[in-house]
């Protein structure tokens, strides 16, 4: 039982005209309004930022700030609370430097309150009011609820310190701007992207949670036989007509890990534009788009006899193209789109002029869809790479790929190529050394962050590769090393288990740390910050790709050594004029570098 104690904290009287004389000297003198600080500037933002988020998601806004409360024995608040449905988020936000530290004072409440939901759940009806509201107009019981607790904040935590707690959602960074950027383009149907970030199924979540048994998702539809697809034995093709509706529940708009892995996304970002386009032509034209979606669908998809409901087909079964009952886990993002985003999406529930037909075109229209039913025995890994290389032989024909795309797609078909090598070597430079935190290791950082299309394939590639004297695999001491070549041409392994591989990349990521951070000791270290403005800075693709060459020409000489080492032989670096090359020029900026501070 919990021990409950709630109070409001109080405001304390001021005295008017001591008030009035602080606004009056410190405010803006016309309207006596109080200057923010910059700290108070940025929380503002943040909580309004999220407020809006979780508007565009469909949940409403529960004020809790301000109550102190003791739940089982520990003392604390929340800043603001969001409830849909049965699913309700607990938020606290914080514009600190020292995250790890304020969440650790917390982390005791929140394992409470985790491991304790329907027991806070009452509590909190109770405590807060707006909820209590809330609580007593639906139809769920405290154990139907599904609690969880957010932490938003502008620094982040260290991805060691998510995993130790489990209890907590860390809402920031590209994770933030991920959800942010798709519910502006989907509004309300983006929070089935929220839902399956926090782990629910279709039984969680509203209206499942108090029905029996599993939900699934039943479409009547034809199934092709494996001998005349021509897909990877086991793969299973079918076809069927699904409401968006359906499909906007249980597909995934990116690659269902965006918000998990380093690398970000492969497919296309919705685009708004387009998206207001499609929804006028649906409200005007109200007629359904006539080319296909392609998917891919859980192996745990069943294939059902429609003349025997209960019985599956099986294989041998399976002679001709017959009719089947496809019927798929109701899960979000079971359904991974693979071609089609764009006609599917635009019938989310949005808030714009077109919404009151697309209501109820979501669930009367119908989109044709093809289907690809993956093997029981294909791995996470092995899903990707079909996913991948299934998306890039549709798009890149109808629309070339760009760069940036690509270079994602190869780490997930090819993670032994240079280019994959690469790219890790980027994260690993993003998060230590000089470079921290200023490069674009994610599609959703921030545009005011160094790109790295260019570092991948113009600095860093040359560097890494497994041949030739101005690389550093030549000086890799590593014995094993020439494993790294096979693999390399086999295009293939388990590379999360690979050993050796983070062993290179954990080389390479020294090396080039190590001559960065001799020049930056020597150098003006204002050059060493990223300015508002690109055309004002050092730190630019340009900058770091003539280190890149600097360090590949020392190589052919043998001049690798330590960060001490190079500081002394940077000596006087502050009167180079970086800024003077620009573009393309990173070759001779390199050369110049190279001929100043390390002559023959």
């Amino acid at each position: 039982m919990a021990i409950a104690k709630a109070v409001k904290t109080p405001v304390a009287k001021k005295s008017s005209t001591s008030t009035m004389a602080k606004k009056v000297k410190k405010g803006n003198k016309a309207s006596g309004k109080k200057v923010l600080t910059v700290q108070e500037r940025a929380k503002r933002s943040q909580r309004n930022g999220v407020r809006s988020l979780f508007a565009r998601f469909g949940f409403d806004r529960i004020k809790t700030d301000g109550v102190h409360f003791t739940f089982e024995g520990r003392t604390g608040e929340f800043d603001e609370a969001f409830v849909y449905e049965n699913v309700l988020i607990m938020a606290e936000y914080t514009v600190g430097t020292d995250t790890s530290g304020h969440v650790s004072k917390k982390s005791m409440l929140y394992n409470k309150v985790a491991a304790n939901q329907p027991c806070w759940m009452e509590f909190a009806a109770q405590t807060f009011p707006d909820l209590g509201r809330h609580f007593a107009e639906k139809n769920y019981k405290s154990t139907d609820y599904r609690v969880f607790i957010c932490y938003f904040s502008i620094a982040g935590v260290s991805d060691e310190y998510e995993a130790g707690l489990k209890s907590i959602r860390f809402l920031d960074g590209a994770k933030l701007r991920y959800f942010q950027s798709l519910s502006k383009a989907i509004h309300h149907s983006a929070r089935y992207e929220l839902f399956s970030y926090l782990g629910l199924s279709g039984s969680d979540i509203a209206e499942g949670v108090l029905k029996s048994g599993s939900s699934l998702g039943k479409f009547e539809g034809h199934v092709l036989p494996e001998s005349f697809s021509s897909f990877p034995e086991g793969f299973k093709v079918v076809s069927f007509y699904a409401d968006p509706g359906t499909l906007l529940k249980m597909a995934y708009v990116l690659r269902r890990d965006s918000w998990r892995d380093p690398e970000g996304m492969y497919q296309r970002v919705l685009q708004k534009g387009r998206m207001s386009q499609m929804r006028r032509y649906l409200t005007t034209e109200e007629r359904v788009f006539v080319n296909n979606i392609i998917v891919t669908l859980p192996s745990d998809t069943a294939l059902n006899n429609p003349q025997h409901p209960t019985k599956n087909l099986n294989a041998s079964e399976i002679t001709k193209v017959r009719n089947a009952n496809i019927i798929v886990p109701d899960v979000p993002n079971s359904i991974g789109i693979v071609d089609g985003q764009h006609r599917v999406f635009c019938y989310h529930e949005g808030s714009d002029r077109f919404e009151a037909k697309i209501k109820s075109l979501r669930g009367r229209q119908n989109l044709l869809v093809t289907g690809l039913i993956y093997p029981e025995h294909y791995s996470e890994i092995e899903k990707r790479k079909f996913e991948a290389k299934l998306f890039l032989e549709i798009n890149d024909k109808q629309k070339r790929t760009g760069s940036e795309l690509k270079q994602s797609i190869e780490i997930i078909l090819n993670p032994y190529s240079t280019t994959s090598i690469a790219k890790a070597v980027i994260y690993r430079l993003n998060s230590s050394g000089p470079l921290k935190g200023f490069l674009q290791t994610n599609y959703f950082d921030p545009p005011s962050l160094i790109r790295t299309t260019s570092i991948v394939s113009y600095g860093l590639k040359p560097l890494l590769k497994l041949d030739g004297v101005d690389s550093l695999y030549t000086s890799w001491t590593n014995k094993e090393k020439s494993k790294l070549k096979d693999l390399q041409r086999q295009r293939s392994g388990e590379v999360e288990e690979d050993v050796l591989l983070s062993k290179y990349i954990e080389y390479s990521a020294g090396e080039v740390n190590k001559l960065l951070i001799g020049l930056k000791r020597a150098d003006d270290q204002s050059r060493w910050k990223l300015q508002d403005s690109p055309k004002d800075r050092t730190l630019t693709p340009t900058f770091i790709n003539g280190i890149i060459v600097c360090l590949r020409l020392m190589l052919t000489d043998g001049k690798l050594a330590s960060a001490e080492s190079y500081e002394k032989s940077f000596k006087g670096v502050s009167a180079f004029a970086f800024s003077r090359y620009k573009s393309s020029a990173w070759r001779k900026l390199g050369e110049k570098l190279y001929q100043s501070h390390f002559p023959k």
